[in-house]
């Protein structure tokens, strides 16, 4: 027996969803339908029946979204903005925090104006939102709002009349944060990490700057027109609102002082907004593919610790001509200050070995700059060694692949020689061994080194067959027929 509208509703959903093939089902009218609020209607043919339904499915809808249960998950999903009170929008810069401990919080453009409890229940004319203990608008938002439309989003809540007041009437819109693929965690490691150009919709004749978040809560812009500094803090705070970014600058970047909610986060990238504005972040790292480094050459014929070296072949893969400009300097403070110097870097005789020079990196585009160094050494190298210095280098210490093909990827693994044709490998960075063979013989091109049976990954690029071009007590140069080389350095350590 189906005794109301709400046991037909859930019937014919049955029906619908059943898997077992079609159902005939017939009625004998007229029908009495018999509503959930015990009100009754009589249907008399098929027509009128479907009109009933049809607007049954409506209210079963309709009081799905506005139970007890439904109305206090929605209301702790996210915040509510009041978007009308009384038609008016006097409060529509109020937003109301719901929380799971029956606080309520009230924010005025982000800041606290009150706190208070609130609490629901469930009245024969509905949910009621019950607001108390306010500590400020009390006159405004105090009561028990009854909850008389659930459309999704928003809330259309009434409060009764008394005998001191009208019925107030108010409408309040959930207001969600976007998801955002980052912690705050990874926001700060993000924004550290290089230099930001920042774009806002507030920006008006405001110079356009370098922005450096550096520890301590340090913000540093660098004026791009002045390379003026200008020093600000930064912090990262997670609240009800979700990840807020505060900056404090003074001008002429002043404009962006205010507490900004993170909309969308990436390594490159990171938006943000307060109110109607915007403020956009886009990563930079001009310097990034520079680094301190050593450049080695040979003494030749004359072994007096001397040596030509092209300075520029040790970055040339990182300059990008429309942001870097390279020069080079015997002297930190001359590359600081931009005098003395070297002429012509492609040809530079050394004056002492070891010898630092410096580089002296610059972003074009906004005037910045950062120094590397470059350390010189001169090698007693010998083209013309044996076949018998070669096996004597070879199996003293342990030597590492710290070039091949301009690459090191091949450093970790530790390449120990002995003396019946074995290498024992050996990948530092996960411990794991392997083994291999190796052997030298004398030819017309020089000495030739073999190796064979290389079992670890990777490191069986250095398989074949190799002539030493190079050679040092601690440094071997070696190709191959197809011109590939690398280079092994010894380890005694």
């Amino acid at each position: 027996v189906i005794a109301n509208d709400r046991e037909l509703h859930e019937f014919l959903e049955r029906v619908e969803n059943s898997d077992s093939g079609a159902l005939l089902v017939s009625l004998n009218f007229p029908v009495t339908m018999v509503y959930a609020n015990g009100e009754t209607i009589e249907v008399h043919n098929n027509q009128e029946l479907a009109r009933v339904l049809n607007a049954a499915r409506e209210n079963c809808d309709d009081e799905e979204a506005c139970r007890e249960e439904v109305v206090n998950r929605k209301l702790q999903e996210c915040h509510w903005n009041i978007v009308s009170y009384n038609d008016s929008h006097d409060l529509e810069h109020y937003d109301l925090f719901f929380g799971a401990d029956g606080l309520l919080k009230v924010k005025e453009n982000g800041d606290l104006v009150a706190t208070g409890n609130w609490s629901t229940d469930l009245t024969d004319a509905g949910v009621v939102v019950n607001i108390s203990e306010l500590t400020a608008l009390v006159d405004r938002l105090e009561g028990r709002w009854k909850v008389v439309e659930c459309d999704g989003d928003r809330f259309n809540l009434v409060k009764a009349q008394t005998s001191t007041s009208d019925a107030v009437r108010i409408v309040i819109k959930q207001e969600c944060h976007p998801h955002i693929d980052c912690s705050a965690q990874e926001v700060r490691l993000f924004l550290r990490e290089c230099q930001w150009l920042a774009g806002s919709n507030l920006f008006d004749n405001v110079p356009a700057g370098t922005f450096h978040f550096e520890d301590d809560h340090v913000l540093e812009v660098v004026n791009s027109n002045t390379n003026e500094e200008i020093v600000g803090t930064w912090y990262i705070v997670i609240t009800d609102e979700g990840i807020i970014l505060s900056i404090d600058l003074p001008a002429p970047y002043d404009i962006i002082s205010k507490r900004w909610e993170i909309s969308e986060c990436g390594e490159h990238r990171v938006k943000m907004i307060s109110g109607d504005s915007y403020l956009v972040f886009e990563r930079e790292c001009p310097f990034e593919c520079f680094e301190n480094t050593t450049v080695r050459a040979c003494d030749g014929i004359t072994d007096d610790n001397s040596a030509i070296f092209d300075l520029t072949a040790a970055f040339e893969d990182c300059v990008v001509t429309a942001i870097h400009s390279l020069t080079y300097y015997e002297s930190s403070a001359d590359a600081e200050n931009g005098i003395n110097q070297i002429e012509i870097p492609t040809e530079y005789a050394n004056t002492s070995n070891p010898q630092t020079v410096y580089l002296k990196v610059e972003n074009i585009n906004y005037g910045n700059f950062q120094l590397f160094e470059i350390q010189l050494h001169v090698e007693a190298c010998n083209t013309n060694c044996t076949e018998q210095d070669v096996d004597a280098y070879l199996l003293e210490c342990v030597w590492n692949v710290v070039n091949f093909n301009g690459d090191d990827h091949l450093i970790n693994y530790d390449l120990d020689f002995n003396d019946v044709d074995g290498i024992a490998i050996t990948d530092s960075a996960t411990t794991d061994t392997f083994e291999g063979f190796w052997s030298t013989s004398q030819t017309d091109n020089g000495v030739l080194i073999q190796f064979a049976n290389i079992s670890g990954p990777n490191i069986q690029a250095i398989s074949g067959d190799w002539i030493v071009i190079e050679c040092a007590s601690g440094r071997l140069k070696l190709q191959n027929d197809a011109g590939d080389y690398f280079i092994i350095e010894q380890d005694c350590n």
